[in-house]
């Protein structure tokens, strides 16, 4: 956006909005970068105290910028309209107290890049680890795994592209370093949607490459008590998907706890009970389960809502009430939750039942 407005839009206003306030974001990109893909790879969202040194660069570089931070917005207005007048006078704008602008301009893609080149060490590293531990489940490893690999050869493909521009814009003059550069804003434009968009459409890539952790009692093998097991056993054994356990221990829990009659249930409270990761259930309910997660809930709520209604508390309770008791906020989402999964509404459902009765 910044590159966008600097080069085509020609508008003062919006040029004076963008040009150099979000430098220090853009030092931040290779380090959140690392994060998510190590994140991904070693099924963890924690961070050491050493990650915060990568935070340093976009740190300073922020400081480096207060005084044109704090420039009245005039001030700037005019140096955009400076720009758009003559692009090569941003080599010679120096707005941070520390690095010059050739420095900054150059500075930001190749720290970026080696950012990069690290993920690529860190697929590298770990693509034994997780095709060869048995509790990761196979199918959803590849597919974090292939999405990282799409992922970082996007961003490699649209990080050289800008520091072909940098290094043609520093060595000959900007005017010249950014002719013919609008394809390459497109296609990292058009990059950036698909990765967003694949996101929706293949929510399973945000499932990451979850990894199980037994720690409960029952799980652990005692060896005086093993069994000697066949080869089809050790085939059927490796097979399973090592979140199966997990999967029938929430429908279990669902069943028995009926957490679903709070109103405010959400996936949280699943993951706070079991004590695991958020993207653990997640990958038990969507993948393995094979539903939505609000689809799931919508179906126990009204599930409890038949066996109310079938149990003649109808006769004592308005339908609204019992929505209320089935964990229902308001009564259109009751009324439209249980015409989707009944294909009548509850009014409908009682008399039903009633001219059954009679």
């Amino acid at each position: 956006m910044a590159h966008y407005f600097t080069v085509y839009y020609k508008d003062p206003f919006w040029l004076a909005v963008f040009y150099n306030h979000f430098t220090p974001l853009m030092l931040l990109l290779g380090p959140l970068l690392l994060f998510y893909v190590r994140g991904t790879l070693t099924d963890t969202d924690k961070l050491s105290r050493l990650d915060v040194l990568h935070f340093i660069p976009g740190l300073i570089h922020f400081i480096g910028i207060v005084p044109y931070l704090f420039m009245p917005f005039g001030n700037k207005l005019k140096m955009a309209a400076a720009i758009i007048n003559d692009i090569n006078i941003i080599s010679d704008l120096d707005l941070n107290i520390f690095f010059s602008p050739s420095f900054s301009f150059s500075f930001r893609p190749v720290l970026l890049l080696l950012y990069i080149f690290y993920c690529i060490y860190l697929l590298w590293k770990f693509m034994p680890l997780v095709s060869q531990n048995k509790l990761i489940p196979g199918r959803q490893s590849l597919i974090a795994y292939r999405w990282l690999i799409v992922l970082i050869t996007s961003l490699t493909i649209i990080v050289l592209n800008f520091m072909i521009v940098t290094y043609n814009s520093l060595s000959l003059k900007p005017s010249v370093g950014l002719q013919n550069t609008y394809f390459i804003h497109n296609v990292s434009a058009l990059a950036y949607c698909i990765m967003s968009f694949s996101l929706l459409l293949f929510p399973n890539i945000l499932y990451g490459i979850p990894k199980r952790v037994l720690v409960e009692p029952a799980e652990k093998e005692v060896k005086s008590n093993r069994k000697i097991r066949t080869r089809s056993q050790k085939k059927t054994q490796n097979d399973k998907d090592p979140f199966e356990d997990l999967s029938e221990k929430i429908a279990k829990y669902l069943e028995r706890e009926k957490p679903f009659l709070n109103p405010d249930f959400s996936i949280s409270d699943i993951y706070i009970y079991f004590k695991v990761p958020k993207n653990h259930i997640s990958y038990c309910v969507n993948t393995i389960m094979g539903t939505r997660f609000s689809k799931m809930k919508s179906e126990l709520r009204v599930r409890h809502a038949i066996g109310l209604l079938q149990s003649g508390l109808s006769n004592s309770l308005t339908i609204e009430a019992i929505g209320e008791r089935s964990g229902f906020k308001t009564r259109s989402h009751f009324y439209a939750a249980f015409k989707e999964e009944t294909g009548v509404s509850p009014t409908e459902f009682i008399s039903n039942q009633q001219h059954v009765l009679n």
